[in-house]
């Protein structure tokens, strides 16, 4: 009997001994249903066991703790274009081993949100987990009531002309387009557009080319001569709801909130631009995993792996409306769901922010204040701004 009483207990200490507790700090909606998954995790993985951590601010939390005021977590959810002052500062792991392991299950080029370019080489920091993008919303009662449609291959002009209808059936009592047109979170894919390539070229901002130019000419005509309306982000979403905005430009995370509160929407992917012979491409706006420098280890990677597997993504994100980087968890959501199916066409055409700290600290800053001063002059705005602003920009 005593024998198998030491037996049980050093099967325990022995369990013990090996036990590996995984702490994750996360930030963003989902909090539960990742509880969820990482339970079943541990059912199969016993020796370990996962320790989520609400966290805000997560990058300046890690920078805190760091320099020795606090625990030092072994992965961290983030933002893509929040990895470059990770990165300049050594406080995230390469993954450069689990891309080339896991990618042939993801979304093609879902890594590119976590890709740095260094002495010429590609090099990765961030698994991705899921994303948002852009999209148009639009209030299907009210455009049914005013006798306008929109179809998949709608132009930017066809937008236009919905918007002049419906505000000539209302009375002007509903506006019929809007968008946060100051903002550079909508800036890229009017560059991308008329023709813009790549945001950052050689380590610089370049905004004062013949592209952007463009670009900045056709935001400029849609606020001030034609019928579309420049409304900050809260207003936007005020009007939608209650019904005096009739379509608008928006991030795909409000989706969960307009059903919630009853709205009849739907939604589509980024018009074509007809002066610009090209369509619009959205912002794929990724969160994801990076590792934590010195926590790098194979049970690290085993989690995350089963995170990304297509179960648990198809678990995490179907209520949320977030979009899975697992191609067969979206395709299994797009053939179920109209919302799912727009954005996974939407997704064909999008595009990743640059990732450089450097990039993050200029463009957002600069093309807001560029954007915002050239819409306020109604009279044709002078191109001073754009050489103000790239002085700007090429200030280190």
């Amino acid at each position: 009997m005593n024998r198998y009483i030491v037996l049980i207990f050093f099967t325990l200490l022995l369990t013990i001994s090996f036990s590996r507790t995984i702490n994750i700090w996360f930030e963003y909606e989902g909090g539960d249903q990742l509880k969820a998954i990482v339970k079943e995790f541990e059912k199969e993985n016993p020796s370990i066991s996962i320790n989520i951590i609400q966290q805000k601010k997560i990058p300046d939390k890690l920078f805190t703790v760091f320099r020795g005021n606090g625990d030092i977590p072994d992965i961290i959810l983030i933002k893509n274009d929040d990895i470059g002052k990770l990165i300049d500062a050594g406080l995230i792991e390469n993954v450069d081993d689990i891309k080339n392991q896991i990618e042939k299950n993801l979304i093609q080029n879902t890594f590119d949100g976590f890709k740095i370019e260094k002495s010429g080489k590609e090099h990765y920091y961030g698994v991705p987990f899921y994303f948002d993008t852009q999209v148009l919303y639009y209030n299907n009662k009210i455009f049914n009531e005013a006798g306008v449609s929109l179809d998949d291959i709608y132009s930017f002009e066809d937008l236009l002309l919905a918007s002049q209808v419906i505000e000539e059936y209302t009375k002007g009592k509903v506006l019929g387009f809007a968008w946060g047109a100051n903002s550079p979170y909508w800036f890229p894919p009017f560059q991308w557009a008329f023709g813009k390539e790549n945001l950052i070229e050689n380590g610089r901002i370049i905004i004062n080319d013949q592209e952007t130019l463009d670009a900045v000419k056709y935001i400029y005509k849609a606020i001030i001569k034609e019928n579309a309306y420049w409304i900050e982000r809260q207003g936007l979403i005020a009007g939608f709801k209650s019904g005096k905005i009739a379509s608008m430009f928006f991030g795909t995370f409000m989706i969960p909130d307009f059903i919630k509160s009853g709205m009849n929407f739907k939604i589509l992917p980024l018009p074509y631009i007809k002066e610009a012979e090209n369509y619009m491409a959205s912002i794929l706006d990724y969160k994801g995993f990076s590792i934590v420098k010195g926590k790098k280890t194979k049970d690290v990677e085993k989690l995350i792996e089963f995170i990304l597997s297509k179960e648990a993504q198809i678990d995490f994100c179907k209520g949320l409306y977030k979009f899975p980087v697992n191609k067969s968890a979206f395709d299994e959501l797009k053939d179920k769901d109209e919302y799912f199916k727009v954005v996974y066409e939407s997704a064909k055409r999008g595009k990743t922010m640059p990732n450089s700290s450097y990039f993050k600290s200029k463009y957002w800053q600069g093309i807001r204040t560029m954007m915002t001063l050239i819409l306020n002059q109604k009279e044709g705005f002078n191109n001073e701004i754009i050489e103000k602003t790239q002085r700007f920009m090429d200030e280190k």
